[in-house]
């Protein structure tokens, strides 16, 4: 049913009268609205317009329109009535689905098409996965959203748009809405360490869309991109797409294999890493690999993108430096994301870039979709100044370090002899190793039956054989949730 109840949801610009038919114009009409009613492109109770109104759009009599919605009353389809026009009846509900059902498994004929070949290989790099509305345990990569204080984000919003300068309503900069370049760039100096201006900072839809923009702006065909392994496979089909080689360079509990990444691989346009919280394993790159990385791209002329992922969430000791900090200029440039800090569904992310790179970025920007919203940025940027955002990172730091400290200590307790799950000094999820004798898909099927969520690290791996890590998300859920989860699973693995 309609929300609105006294307007209707679309004009009717679809409707058509021939005036050369023989058929009678009431009759057409008549038939046209039928069609849409049992079809369900009209839903029940849906305000139909005023016969004057339609008289006028479709230049016909008034009585044309008038004999028609009769016809049609008559017949059970709309129902009439005073101070609340013409609506379609309620009572076709059961009918007008079912049809709707039957015309949509009435399939035309698909026309022919072969994707290209470059999609077909980057495809193949990830799996895609539909988002849902709600996870459930132990879903990975998602924030505590349920957490967010969206009241305090209501407010601002809700200022800016009584804001009698509606700025938000015209378009912005696609380098991004200015004030806001300058709150990140203030934060990145305190939280992060890095000296930066709005000038080198750009607004974009998340870290995904930044990945595309430097893909688009700098990579040839052939050209060398290196990833960790496992690795990000989202990025690493990016960059497919573009037609660059891609080597993966082995990781282990101290981050990139920089010694295998000398022997190996001597030029290379780019090399995107995730130094402060590997995805997915979770290491940290250590200070020592962090100087030999900067050493290599000295030699190799690579540019480093430096995704942070999940830097603001460390349990154990400071953050360390960003190589952003560490490195010469433009060498490095800095990607960072809101959407696992506050919550999925705000796509606003940025990067930190050389100021020469401003301008081609903003021009390939501004073709590809313009910018992002404009609303969002101003309220993110009142929730950042005004201290919300601050307040938010300390909360959560809390609570996900509760959170991790509480799923281990039930791994500890009812999964001990089929996995050990080793502390991670920060992120939003932990790695559980397989014991000898239990094969990763017979765990994968009892999850199933246990009805939880979790992701194997072999996805993310080049070779599958390689990782026998299974990905354990914990930041949105609750403790007895997660209790509850863990104790299904065990009884789940009692049984194989």
């Amino acid at each position: 049913m309609p929300e609105n109840k006294h307007h209707q949801r679309f004009e009717f610009e679809s409707l058509s009268i021939d005036h050369t038919s023989q058929e009678p114009l009431f009759r057409q009409l008549e038939g046209q609205l039928r069609s849409a009613i049992w079809e369900g492109y009209l839903s029940p109770n849906e305000r139909l317009p005023s016969s004057r109104r339609l008289a006028m759009q479709l230049n016909i009599a008034r009585n044309t329109v008038i004999n028609s919605y009769e016809q049609l009353t008559t017949e059970g389809f709309l129902v009439s009535q005073k101070g609340s026009g013409t609506r379609v009846a309620q009572n076709l509900l059961h009918d007008t689905q079912t049809s709707q059902k039957a015309n949509k498994n009435t399939v035309k004929q698909a026309v022919s098409f072969e994707v290209s070949t470059r999609f077909k290989k980057a495809i193949n790099c990830f799996e895609y996965k539909q988002s849902t509305l709600s996870a459930k345990p132990f879903t990975p990569h998602i924030p505590a959203y349920q957490e967010f204080p969206s009241k305090h984000w209501a407010q601002l919003m809700g200022k800016q748009l009584r804001q009698t300068n509606q700025n938000w309503i015209e378009q912005t900069s696609s380098s991004g809405y200015y004030p806001l370049r300058q709150a990140i760039s203030a934060y990145l100096g305190s939280a992060r360490m890095i000296k930066t201006n709005a000038d080198e900072i750009m607004i974009t839809a998340g870290v995904q869309q930044a990945i595309e923009l430097l893909a688009k702006l700098l990579i040839e065909p052939g050209d060398i991109v290196c990833f960790e392994d496992p690795a990000y496979m989202p990025a690493v089909a990016i960059f497919e797409m573009m037609g660059a080689t891609i080597k993966f360079i082995p990781t282990d509990k101290h981050g990139l294999n920089v010694d295998y990444l000398k022997v190996s691989v001597k030029k290379a346009k780019l090399i995107y890493t995730t130094p402060a919280n590997q995805f997915p394993l979770g290491t940290t790159l250590s200070q020592t690999r962090r100087h030999n990385l900067l050493e290599w791209t000295k030699h190799s002329g690579a540019i480093i993108l430096e995704d942070d992922y999940n830097g603001e969430y460390r349990y154990h000791g400071r953050p360390l430096t960003t190589l952003y900090t560490m490195a010469p200029a433009n060498t490095v440039i800095y990607l960072g994301s809101f959407s696992k800090l506050l919550f999925p569904a705000l796509r606003l992310g940025y990067m930190v870039v050389p100021q020469t790179m401003m301008q081609p970025l903003a021009q390939l920007r501004w073709l590809l979709d313009r910018h992002s919203p404009p609303l969002e940025q101003m309220v993110l940027t009142d929730f950042i100044n005004q201290g919300y955002f601050a307040r938010h990172l300390r909360r959560m730091r809390t609570l996900y370090a509760e959170r991790q400290e509480h799923l281990i200590k039930l791994v500890e307790q009812y999964l001990a002899d089929y996995m050990t799950m080793p502390l991670l000094e920060g992120g939003l999820h932990l790695i559980a190793y397989l014991k000898t004798g239990l094969s990763e898909i017979d765990f994968l099927n009892a999850c199933t039956q246990a009805k939880i969520d979790v992701s194997p690290v072999s996805k993310f791996c080049v070779d599958k054989t390689q990782h026998r890590g299974i990905i354990f998300g914990y930041a949105p859920y609750t403790k007895p949730a997660m209790t509850y989860a863990i104790k299904k699973l065990q009884k789940e693995l009692v049984k194989l």
